[in-house]
């Protein structure tokens, strides 16, 4: 951890150097998250969300990497029901594990091409929540709130492929990007979701705690500006 932290300071100290400065980017992904190891025991389904990422700099013929931060959203436990009222289908989010991220991203690849391998690290922390409402038996309704924060670092591979755009000269190009990660995630404490039980206005529920290690695949949009 403690190297990691350096090497981030060291390309904070690089971007200040106005000699290797590049031209920045941007991605913006669909994400599917698949719950690993402990995780997955108490929280098996399957997360979907997505994610941007900003690129202060990218590679380029002066520095091969690219370095920038990114926000992340991805639930745990969607379900589709049945609107009693209207027979409509609805998607509730009600006892699903919610995850908000924002981590730092530094990608290694080529400069140049129309198709484009890359390599990157990632380094943040999330935001773990979720909440459930019960509707009483007086119509009125209780709410149930749980939330806790873990710290994220993991490795990816991906590829760009250009999709509009010259693949020499960057400006305005956009690239379909195709991403595969596995991020490690430390100990957090989240809702069980079959532990949850409304036994008249009393909520009676547990708590897992266990590391948050997921693999994620994304599929999105790179654009160079």
């Amino acid at each position: 951890m403690k190297r990691f932290a350096f090497l981030i300071l060291l390309l904070l100290l690089t971007i200040l150097q106005d000699d290797i400065f590049s031209q920045p980017s941007a991605s913006i992904n669909f994400t599917t998250a698949f719950p690993m190891n402990e995780f997955s025991e108490f929280n098996g389904d399957v997360g979907y969300g997505g994610n941007l990422e900003l690129y202060f700099f990218s590679p380029s013929d002066k520095v091969p990497y690219g370095f920038g931060f990114e926000l992340g959203y991805v639930s745990y436990g969607l379900h589709f029901l049945i609107d009693p009222y209207s027979n409509e289908l609805l998607l509730s989010a009600n006892k699903a594990n919610n995850v908000t991220s924002a981590r730092l991203v530094f990608q290694v690849a080529p400069h140049t091409g129309s198709i484009r391998p890359y390599f990157e690290t990632i380094f943040g922390g999330s935001y773990i929540f979720s909440f459930t409402e019960f509707e009483l038996y007086d119509y009125s309704t209780m709410s149930l709130w749980i939330d806790d924060w873990t710290w994220n670092y993991g490795a990816g591979i991906g590829m760009k492929f250009l999709s509009a755009g010259d693949p020499i000269f960057n400006s305005g190009s956009i690239y379909v990007d195709l991403k595969v990660r596995y991020m490690f995630g430390t100990s957090a404490a989240y809702l069980d979701r079959e532990s949850v039980t409304l036994y008249g206005d009393f909520v009676e529920y547990s708590l897992a705690e266990t590391r948050t290690d997921v693999i994620t695949a994304s599929i999105g949009f790179y654009f160079f500006f």
